[in-house]
């Protein structure tokens, strides 16, 4: 009798750290997973992000999107703003290293924001011609991941370490 009591023990036991232990794996992953979604920024892409921000905030109470550039490192030398997939290109220019532009809109879309990426085209004094690529997002959802592409480099890029820059 007294050996069954043991093995029921046992058995509580082992199940008990098997719970607690399957608890720690699924908070740590969550934790993890959480990180990585916030930031998305690849370390082949540290430049980019390190120096670069952009973002499209659609806000519904006045049916406008907030879209942001900023360049800390200065320097941008001309953003080309589109937002793509409207009846008509939504298409501006910036000689500013950064800026806020305010779009408005009658609704959201009706294929919802994935349908309208907004694209900047940027010529960049040490990367060359540019593109970043985002899509707009309500200010209570998380921003979306960049999509960063080199068009063309910069003749300045072999002689400058952009990494090292003030």
């Amino acid at each position: 009798m007294v050996f069954w009591r043991k093995k029921s023990i046992m058995i509580v036991e082992i199940t008990t750290v098997a719970l607690v232990l399957s608890s720690i794996a699924v908070v740590s992953f969550l934790h993890t997973d959480e990180q990585a979604t916030s930031h998305p920024c690849p370390e082949t892409h540290k430049l980019f992000c390190n120096s670069l921000f952009v973002d499209a905030v659609y806000e519904p109470e006045n049916n406008i999107v907030k879209i942001t550039y900023s360049d800390n490192k200065k320097w941008t030398s001309l953003v080309i703003l589109e937002i793509l997939g409207m009846e008509e290109t939504f298409h501006k220019e910036f000689s500013q290293q950064s800026f806020v532009e305010i779009v408005q809109f009658d609704s959201a879309p009706k294929y919802g924001w994935a349908s309208m990426p907004v694209v900047f085209s940027i010529n960049h004094e040490v990367l060359g011609k540019i593109e970043l690529k985002t899509e707009i997002h309500p200010y209570d959802e998380p921003k979306p991941k960049v999509i960063y592409s080199i068009i063309s480099h910069s003749e300045q890029r072999s002689f400058i370490d952009p990494m090292h820059q003030p």
